[in-house]
């Protein structure tokens, strides 16, 4: 049984349905509007550090700012295009040139080699994004070996040679502090989103193991869940349902209409049996718990006749259906495998016995 559910629930993970869901829910506009607000913050942190440069008469970097201020303006053109991979790719070499210039220029003690660190995770999440809107990008892997090498290439260049530019220790320490404050930031806030992603991401995946997708039922995963987790001592029945011909019913109008016939009947279930918990045992097949055995052929017998009572409508033609069910009472040793088991025995009893019947 286990291994049943392990299949069923690879099958329903890797399915085109769940990638195509996954898609829809990735929200482009709201990564789009984080990138503006994250572009507007390197543009104003740049130009308070080009004010320090030309105070100092940096030079390099004072060409090198301007020429990243320019950048980051015209980085707004890719997020209006919505294309982030780029816009993302395009901050990234802007910020390791800057920050390899700055080590150089300025020494390794004012901390803009720590911007690699805020970096590798950026870089990864950049991956996520790429899968979700299609895009290829570099090997996060060897981008970020890319990063480190040059961070650590332009901190040894400058304790070797020293800085190329003197400036005083108060200032070290402003940019030093700036530069730890922005990155400490950064890896915060990334960190929180990261956790936000797979904390959302698990509770999707819960929700696409815990519900039928066509009937928006319960999964056969939820309902052994549920019931090995059910109280032994309560009183209560399981009932085992089987759509009659759904085989013939696919055959002759496709398909589409299965799946069609398939969510007609669940939402009956769900206006009948609105005190049940129901799922979608498999293919064609339902599975009902019930906690109390109270009028249990009442209800099944109202659910088999508004069945074969209901007017199924695809596309203008009528289609015939009708449910044979099987019901089983609970034991008292509590076996779950053997409760379903009956069930199953009831149901197919009616079925070879005339169908369109509850058996209980």
């Amino acid at each position: 049984m286990y291994d049943t559910i392990v299949l069923l629930t690879i099958e329903n993970i890797l399915s085109g349905d769940i990638m195509s869901i996954n898609k829809k829910e990735f929200n482009l506009e709201q990564v789009v509007k984080l990138c503006v607000v994250v572009n507007i913050l390197l543009f104003l942190f740049v130009a308070f550090m080009l004010t320090l440069f030309v105070y100092f008469n940096i030079t390099p970097m004072i060409y090198y700012s301007v020429i990243a201020l320019i950048g980051y303006v015209l980085y707004f053109m890719l997020l209006k295009r919505q294309k982030v991979c780029a816009y993302m790719w395009c901050v990234y070499a802007t910020i390791i040139i800057y920050m390899a210039i700055a080590t150089i220029c300025l020494g390794y003690k004012c901390g803009f080699h720590l911007y690699s660190m805020s970096l590798i995770p950026i870089i990864f999440y950049s991956q996520y994004i790429s899968t979700k809107t299609d895009t290829k990008d570099p090997n996060p892997l060897a981008v970020s070996i890319a990063i480190v090498a040059v961070s650590i290439i332009s901190s040894a260049i400058a304790i070797i040679n020293g800085p190329l530019y003197e400036i005083n220790k108060t200032i070290i320490s402003v940019m030093l502090a700036c530069n730890a404050i922005s990155v400490s930031a950064f890896l915060i806030y990334y960190t929180k989103v990261i956790v936000d992603l797979v904390i959302e991401s698990e509770k999707k995946l819960n929700s696409i193991a815990n519900i039928d997708l066509l009937t928006d039922l319960y999964s056969r995963r939820y309902m052994i869940n549920y019931l090995e987790e059910y109280d032994a001592d309560d009183e209560g029945w399981l009932a085992m349902a089987d759509v009659d011909d759904f085989k013939k019913i696919n055959d002759t109008y496709g398909h589409n209409c299965g799946d069609y016939v398939l969510n007609f009947i669940a939402q009956k279930m769900k206006n009948i049996c609105s005190n049940c918990v129901i799922s979608r045992w498999g293919g064609e097949e339902f599975l009902i718990h019930n906690g109390t055995h109270n009028s249990t052929h009442e209800v099944l017998e109202k659910l088999r006749r508004e069945i074969e009572n209901s007017e199924c409508i695809y596309k203008q033609q009528k289609i015939n259906i009708s449910l044979t069910i099987g019901v089983a009472q609970r034991n008292a040793d509590g076996d779950i495998e053997e409760w379903i088991k009956r069930a199953d025995d009831r149901l197919y009893y009616g079925k070879n016995n005339g169908k369109n019947m509850v058996v209980d």
